[in-house]
């Protein structure tokens, strides 16, 4: 009866919400079902017939997630996910809420789930089947203070899940202690030593290698070579492509998969929403691109042709500490056509730095995303952090 009353109150608050905000409702209906139905996510996760899958690490958690999803539902599972990267306990309540039947039961085969670093303990109580843990860089010091507290918490979960599949290129995950030896993917010697290879956090232990059971390899166009069997993947950087291998490697401990279905899902070029995502809004194509930290700042950019015009930037009351800015190289730009977010006037103050022409400087993001529609051009392309991303996607109609 109390899981009863907890969804029936979840699922108002959680649609009138949504009535007044659109793209809101992912926290607070967690919070009061947490209140009524402590054990809430416990018992919705345990009523799938498969169990479900942690998906953490600094960055790409989105990426993997969707890949995974997306791999299994081509394979036939019905496939529960936060889809919304709601991923603390109570977005993750909240997006139960949304799916579940009155009792609270999710009607799926299995679960992949988005889990912040911070918030995995709950998760970790419920048994995942299978974690995949994707990276530690040194981002969102302003949370977690030192990467070695993120190393702490996935160091949880290498102990306490019976299968773990790491990308093993990192240093910070291939030196913790598993329970069972984990399933290692990661890039080509070629790649390891490309400018484009990935940074992860500083480490100064001693060096632990996995045998790798799959390897990105390529140059502009890359692969995922499993065996004597190789994967072409859509994925426009090594970083991404590693996900798509860490996806891979995930489902392959789950189902016994199809070449031809795989080469289908990894060929697509549609990935999970605001990560290098083209939209069309009043009459014109927009690229979205968020970026969360300074590496995926910094990936955004190299990936950026030139041709991008007009071009929109913009730092959210996200970036707590705005001194990372400073660490990403701007210099690729010439100019920017505006500057957005609670952070605009720092953001400007490094573009200005970097030899970087800032044509206007709007805080509003509402406003910002007006002014920026109305402006001549082919190519319109807006990189922002979450907070921005939200604000932007809701006031132009894209949240979900």
């Amino acid at each position: 009866m109390r899981f009863v009353l907890a969804t029936l109150l979840g699922k108002t608050l959680r649609g009138l919400i949504r009535l007044v905000r659109r793209g809101g409702g992912s926290a607070l209906p967690g919070l009061l079902v947490e209140k009524v139905a402590p054990n809430f996510l416990s018992h919705a996760i345990k009523s799938l017939p498969d169990g479900f899958v942690v998906v953490s690490g600094s960055a790409g958690k989105s990426s993997t997630t969707y890949l995974l999803s997306s791999l299994l539902r081509a394979h036939g599972k019905t496939v529960f996910s936060n889809d919304s990267t709601a991923n603390i306990k109570q977005g993750l309540m909240s997006a139960v809420l949304k799916s579940c039947d009155l009792r609270g039961n999710l009607a799926y085969d299995i679960a992949v789930l988005e889990v912040d670093e911070g918030h995995l303990r709950p998760l970790i109580e419920i048994n995942p089947r299978l974690a995949v843990l994707t990276n530690v860089l040194s981002d969102q010091l302003d949370r977690f203070i030192d990467p070695e507290i993120v190393i702490d918490r996935l160091q949880e979960v290498a102990s306490a899940v019976d299968l773990v599949v790491i990308n093993s290129d990192d240093p910070n995950l291939n030196q913790l202690r598993y329970k069972t030896s984990p399933v290692a993917v990661g890039l080509s010697n070629e790649l390891l030593l490309s400018p484009a290879a990935p940074k992860y956090a500083l480490n100064f232990g001693k060096k632990v290698d996995h045998p790798k059971t799959l390897v990105v390899q390529g140059d502009s166009d890359f692969e995922v070579l499993d065996g004597l069997v190789t994967y072409q993947t859509a994925a426009s950087n090594p970083q991404h492509a590693l996900n798509d291998a860490l996806a891979l490697a995930a489902s392959k401990q789950l189902l016994k998969v199809d070449p031809s279905i795989v080469r289908k899902v990894l060929a697509d070029t549609k990935r999970v929403f605001a990560r290098n995502e083209t939209v069309q809004v009043s009459g014109k194509t927009v690229n979205l691109r968020l970026v969360q930290n300074p590496t995926s700042f910094q990936l955004n950019l190299d990936e950026l042709g030139g041709d991008e015009n007009p071009i929109m930037l913009m730092a959210g009351s996200d970036i707590h500490d705005p001194s990372w800015l400073w660490t990403v190289d701007f210099s690729k730009l010439s100019k920017v056509d505006i500057v957005s977010g609670t952070n605009a006037f720092d953001l400007a103050l490094r573009l200005f730095f970097n030899g970087v022409e800032v044509s206007d400087i709007e805080v509003d993001a509402s406003k910002a995303a007006d002014r920026f529609l109305s402006l001549p051009g082919d190519s319109h392309t807006i990189l922002f952090s979450a907070d921005a991303m939200r604000k932007t996607r809701r006031h132009l109609g894209l949240a979900k």
